[in-house]
């Protein structure tokens, strides 16, 4: 029996206790990838879900693939970093959908979206602090009893007759 499996995307041999079945989104196929690959395979497929709903689209065309090849060949933006973009410019700022592009994916929109999350992440950590502080009171509950008693109604008695 052979102890190496290829890996899906990157098509080294690995050991099979090293790589990681992954179904895809559709459910019908399962590749066996490792650690990188899949790591690589998740967000991709984290990023195509979020431009596909935010944009209203089945699924990314070419224009969009190339756009985030080049973001992250450039500027080394990972694929969580340009959603978060995405998400800060289309539902924070209302900027209007004009074509499927990640056009607006760029430095000053970066650094926008960095400083708002740090203002969210400070907002939710003060947020939590006051919560911590806040005591906790407790309340007791009376429990009724005698529910076990139930009074019978008999059919048979013709309180139902017409």
């Amino acid at each position: 029996m052979k102890l190496t499996r290829k890996c899906f995307g990157c098509k080294q041999d690995f050991r099979k206790t090293e790589l990681v079945e992954y179904f895809s989104m559709s459910g019908k196929t399962s590749n066996w990838y490792c650690p990188k690959c899949l790591e690589e395979k998740q967000s991709r497929e984290r990023f195509m879900v979020k431009v596909c709903s935010l944009f209203g689209i089945k699924s990314p065309g070419p224009v969009i693939w190339t756009q985030r090849k080049r973001l992250r060949a450039q500027y080394g933006y990972t694929d969580d970093a340009i959603i978060d973009c995405l998400d800060y410019l289309y539902t924070v700022e209302h900027r209007k959908i004009l074509t499927e592009s990640l056009g607006l994916v760029a430095p000053w929109s970066m650094e926008k979206t960095r400083e708002w999350k740090k203002e969210k992440q400070a907002q939710a950590s003060s947020i939590a602090a006051a919560i911590a502080n806040t005591p906790m009171k407790e309340y007791i509950v009376p429990v009724r009893e005698n529910l076990s008693k139930k009074k019978e109604i008999n059919l048979d008695d013709g309180l139902f007759d017409d």
